[in-house]
């Protein structure tokens, strides 16, 4: 298949974690509770950046975190496929491992050696490979760590890289894109085209069209937390989300990227498949969204959720797929 442009390839590297150091592995045989994950980014709230002064670029642990044996048990994921659209004829849901790695995303963001606070960090883009069909009942072996640096014109980006292995073969991937900001950028004559709209994810010529209408209950941030663990409190309620600068909860990008994926997804397993989105203005809860895309060919959807009147892009995306 075709790869869809990737917003998070080698070209745009500003630097490397560690500055090329190879990353330690540390195996984590036992996982945090959840309640101690996002204490843990609590608590980290007023961090100081290191290595953040001016003329100075940051720098990211050279980490590598292991989950050696975890098993893709069917309930978690028949819950999460209620919450963001799937149905039983599509199989393990595409998007999902990412859940299975989030603990070790979190981990990775309230290390020591993390130069920034984990929370306020802005989700930007997300490319998932499916590379081989997964099945309930698979042990699975997780490795996140983080990617390069890339120059933002609003702070410092960065990468982070989750690998999904089945005794020994390469599965699924995902990278995801967040961005500090105000951080200073990393020092670097790369040029990234992340938050460029000349470089952006380009969509195919022919226009996309209104397929769905979704309603947005309130509670949908908190439905989507108690199936992904994703506690940020932007999400939660127009509270906790008013203390990061939001005039109510928003819902989480993710969900968002795997509802798009399940209203577009053939009602059959997927043998592979790629997902790549970019993630633009933030969707309020309550509220109502719309579902637009476009086909480019018979495995291949452009799309976009935009805003009820269909004006503001909330999310941007292509996929593409190969069925079982």
């Amino acid at each position: 298949m075709r790869e869809p442009d990737d917003p998070f390839g080698n070209r745009h590297a500003a630097s490397t974690p560690g500055d090329g150091a190879r990353p330690k592995t540390v195996v984590v045989d036992t996982l945090p509770s959840t309640a101690k994950l996002h204490a843990r980014a609590l608590s980290g709230i007023v961090k100081r950046g290191r290595g953040t002064q001016p003329g100075q670029a940051p720098q990211l642990p050279a980490l590598r975190l292991v989950r050696p044996a975890v098993a893709l048990a069917p309930g978690p994921a028949w819950r999460y496929a209620r919450v963001c659209g799937f149905i039983p004829e599509h199989g393990v849901p595409l998007t999902y491992p990412h859940l299975l790695a989030f603990p070790l995303h979190l981990l990775m963001l309230t290390d020591p050696a993390f130069p920034w606070s984990a929370l306020g960090l802005v989700h930007l883009a997300n490319h998932v490979r499916l590379r081989r069909p997964l099945a309930y009942k698979d042990l699975l072996r997780i490795e996140v760590e983080f990617g390069a640096l890339l120059r933002h014109d609003k702070g410092q980006a960065f990468v982070v890289r989750t690998r999904i292995y089945r005794r020994g073969e390469a599965v699924w991937d995902g990278d995801s894109v967040y961005l500090k900001r105000a951080a200073s950028a990393a020092v670097s004559t790369a040029v990234s085209t992340i938050g460029s709209p000349l470089e952006a994810l380009t969509l195919g010529p022919e226009p996309l069209q209104r397929i769905a209408r979704w309603q947005l209950a309130p509670q949908l941030g908190r439905d989507y937390a108690s199936v992904s663990g994703d506690y940020n409190p932007i999400h939660l309620s127009a509270l906790s989300a008013k203390v990061f600068g939001f005039p109510r909860a928003i819902a989480h990008g993710m969900w968002t990227l795997a509802r798009a994926a399940s209203s577009l997804q053939p009602p059959k397993p997927l043998a592979e498949a790629t997902l790549a989105a970019e993630f633009k203005v933030p969707m309020l809860l309550p509220g109502e969204a719309s579902l637009w895309s476009a086909s480019p060919s018979l495995i291949e959807r452009d799309l976009e959720v935009r805003d009820i009147a269909g004006d503001k892009p909330h999310l941007r995306a292509r996929m593409q797929w190969r069925l079982q």
